[in-house]
């Protein structure tokens, strides 16, 4: 080992007293050690490799050495002559923000494990980061600093007293739309009388009482996290007494339930009811302040201590700063901002917002990579970042302590606006994914329109002026997030943007042939994930989705029904089986394993094409030695997706294809033709020896299977396209031309194992030749071109 700083005498003698401690310490050392692969449910270590960062300090969190509370870090930053510029003290949580501003340029940071006497047990390998030049500065600042900020006045949360005017002045004009609709919310919550507490924990058959709790939490999101708090801020800002009344019945019904019960967030029932009151109680009390007298303040108060030290101690018991992944404990930082404001005089509100402030500087959120995106899904995307935007919001009003300088939230707006049709018929990847866009338009609009407002962008503002409702008209906007600010930005039409995608800490990639035209737009999503197939992800590695116009062409398959790990759910939805992906000998990846995974290997984007290549072959752990799968679209209408499988012994493997109505199948010619109203995909097959067909719209696992009260509801069925190698081979290439047009024209032409390609679209012609033989070097080889002349636009893949 060497000590990383200068050479010199000082720096000499320190470096042997260093290697002297961890001498001391090697006996203990033994059974201390940094992880050097991700261990269950761990974070993904930040900063990443070399990551070039806007924000400084960045946040820093890694794998532990050992068990919580036995081992402490202390983390070092060194800069580019190897001088040390930041030291933290004995740290007990492997995460870690700096006080101090970092200057740009290049750093080195490395973290020691040490025993309760200070002794290093163990060094983490280092790695390095830059940062930029026009990086954001944002050191720590503590909880007890930042709730000294807090105002005294009441309210707190979201418009604070002394905002409160110049807000109300605006609900006629910039916040009109999202106070009519907040106001017909509210008036649609008026008549709710306080529920009872839940009892389904009574029921003995354990289907009954999952069925019950899933009744129940739906039910009480009525009531609370959507009835009572639209209620209060109804009443806030309008000041009319029967709103302000309706909601304090709705609060001081829900101080009358035992917090440690069934709405616990521990419940072993569900957590769904607790984290409902979590998300509301606070805000609905800080709202209601002046409607409230001494005695129901205190009772009030009360179950809010009680709710966030619970929210606390559950984060703790998880250890959810070494252990990020569950996914609803990612809600509990943000509801406990939100307790620590509304109750800033509370001796324990420094160590809620300690806590969640840790959180959201290091390790959240956990689902988004380096470069932004939600890896769960975009259901689980467009949910959570609706969940945060309150919390962070508050936060800054009430603080000054702004997380909305964070890059990942600069940059998220990007993310949804390149992987959600405004038209869209299912919205992947995970669960939710069957989900129509139309359908949550009001708050897909509410959440990108605060993103375009928050950081003054005209395209995204824009671009929500594309989304359509079921009824094919502009939505409404949601007014939880459609509130926060006056909506006073002109929209531009997103017409300069790039046409596709890339986020590759999610392993996500998206193509667009008209990204700005969602109407005429060919829509092409490719998945291979580092995150695996655990949580709301599922076991789809490299699969693939066509949109055109919306349409929804090549499906994700299954439903989100009727509730998380449901038969149907856990044994069809979130299985290989259920996308656009490849069995071998009909077996597909393995489920619920992070190292599951895949990742991205390349992307370009080109004007008249974009390319991506994703590695699958750890997905299936040991069933394939290879999978990686190469996808290309060529604008206006052609997708050609090549796959390279290789496998220890000879194997069949089975390429699917999954959509919403009956395929026709031509197995004579190797083709399959889907259509969705006026979209039509027409699909060629090759590969050595050919395919047999077959298609079903048969459920393996009916959504109704364990829980027959569900069957008149069951979702509609879909149909699922089989193709099945002839010939069994250790290696195969396996290659799928698809036009996506009515009137796009393909020829092919096949010579031995290479394939040639001509087809014409509009002002548009394509010639490609894919070389489908294991041996060849070159993939797919060809070029397009105006047919008016003008120079060709190559496209070769390796």
């Amino acid at each position: 080992m060497r000590w990383p700083g200068r050479s010199g005498g000082r720096e000499a003698r320190r470096c042997t007293a260093w290697l002297v401690t961890v001498a001391m310490a090697a006996a203990s050392a033994a059974e201390v050690a940094f992880p050097t692969e991700r261990p269950e449910g761990a974070c993904f270590p930040r900063p990443a490799e070399d990551e070039l960062l806007e924000i400084s300090p960045p946040g820093f969190c890694w794998w532990p050495a050992g068990p919580r509370g036995r081992v402490r870090y202390r983390l070092r930053i060194t800069d580019s002559r190897g001088a040390a510029v930041y030291e933290s003290p004995a740290l007990s949580e492997p995460v870690h923000v700096p006080s101090v501003v970092l200057a740009p340029g290049p750093y080195r940071w490395e973290v020691q494990a040490l025993d309760a006497k200070g002794y290093v047990l163990a060094v983490r390998a280092p790695q390095t980061f830059v940062i930029a030049s026009n990086a954001v500065a944002q050191p720590w600042v503590p909880a007890s600093v930042l709730l000294a900020r807090v105002p005294r006045e009441r309210p707190r949360l979201l418009f604070p007293r002394a905002q409160l005017e110049a807000v109300r002045a605006t609900l006629a004009t910039t916040r009109r739309e999202a106070f009519a609709s907040l106001r017909g919310a509210a008036d649609s919550a008026l008549n709710l009388k306080p529920p009872s507490e839940p009892d389904y924990d009574k029921l003995s058959d354990p289907a009954a009482r999952r069925l019950a709790y899933v009744e129940a939490f739906r039910r009480m999101r009525r009531y609370h996290d959507e009835g009572m708090t639209a209620l209060a801020l109804m009443y806030l800002l309008s000041g009319e007494r029967r709103y302000g009344e309706a909601a304090k019945a709705l609060l001081l019904g829900a101080t009358e339930w035992d917090p440690e019960g069934i709405s616990s967030v521990s419940s072993p029932y569900g957590d769904e009811i607790g984290l409902g009151l979590a998300k509301s109680a606070a805000q609905a009390f800080d709202w209601l302040y002046d409607l409230l007298d001494g005695a129901e303040r205190e009772r009030v108060r009360q179950m809010l201590v009680a709710r966030a030290d619970q929210m606390l101690r559950r984060l703790e018991r998880w250890d959810f700063l070494a252990r990020p992944e569950e996914s609803h404990n990612g809600r509990l930082p943000g509801y406990l901002m939100e307790h620590a404001i509304a109750l800033a005089e509370e001796p324990r509100a420094e160590a809620w917002l300690d806590y969640a402030l840790r959180a959201a500087l290091t390790v959240f959120p956990h689902w988004a990579g380096a470069d932004g995106g939600w890896a769960e899904g975009i259901a689980y995307g467009l949910a959570y970042n609706t969940i945060y935007l309150l919390p962070f919001e508050s936060l800054r009003a009430a603080t000054g302590f702004d997380l909305w300088q964070r890059p990942f939230y600069r940059d998220v707006r990007r993310f949804f606006m390149y992987n959600v049709s405004p038209l869209g018929e299912v919205q992947p990847w995970g669960d939710g994914e069957e989900g129509q866009v139309p359908q949550g338009a009001a708050g897909v609009r509410a959440l990108i329109q605060f993103h375009a407002l928050k950081y003054r962008d005209p395209a995204a503002r824009g671009w929500v002026t594309l989304l359509r409702d079921h009824r094919g008209r502009p939505p409404g906007v949601g007014w939880q997030a459609g509130l926060v600010l006056p909506d006073d930005l002109e929209p531009l039409p997103p017409t300069n943007l790039p046409p596709d995608g890339v986020w590759w800490g999610i392993g996500w990639a998206v193509f667009h042939s008209d990204l700005a035209r969602p109407e005429r737009d060919l829509m092409v999503m490719f998945k291979s994930s580092p995150y695996g197939s655990v949580s709301h992800s599922h076991a789809d590695q490299n699969s693939f989705v066509i949109m055109k116009g919306g349409r929804a062409l090549a499906i994700p398959a299954g439903y989100y029904f009727p509730f998380y790990g449901a038969p149907h759910h856990a044994h069809y939805t979130r299985q290989t089986v259920a996308h656009n992906c490849v069995l071998v000998n009909g077996r597909g990846q393995v489920v619920r394993d992070a190292r599951a995974n895949g990742r991205l290997v390349e992307f370009r984007s080109r004007p008249g094409w974009g390319y991506v290549l994703g590695d699958a072959s750890a997905a299936y752990r040991g069933a394939l030695r290879r999978f990686r799968r190469h996808l290309l679209l060529v604008r206006p209408a052609w997708v050609v997706v090549l796959d390279e499988l290789e496998a220890d012994q000879p194997a069949e493997f089975q390429w699917l294809l999954h959509a919403k109505e009956r395929m026709e199948l031509d197995e004579g010619s190797q083709t399959v033709v889907g259509r969705r109203g006026e979209a039509q995909m027409w699909v060629r097959l090759f590969t050595a020896g050919g395919f047999r067909f077959e298609q079903t719209d048969g459920w393996p696992v009916p959504p109704s299977a364990d829980y027959p009260a569900v069957a008149p509801r069951e979702p509609p069925r879909q149909w699922h396209f089989t193709a099945t190698t002839r010939q069994k081979t250790t290696s195969r290439r396996i290659a799928a031309v698809i036009a996506v047009d009515a009137n796009a024209a393909v020829d092919w032409d096949r010579a031995g194992p290479d394939v040639r390609i001509e087809a014409t679209e509009g002002d548009v012609q394509l010639t490609l030749t894919l070389h489908l033989s294991p041996e060849a070097a070159t993939l797919i080889e060809g070029g397009i071109r105006g047919k008016s002349g003008g120079p060709v636009e190559s496209i070769r893949v390796p």
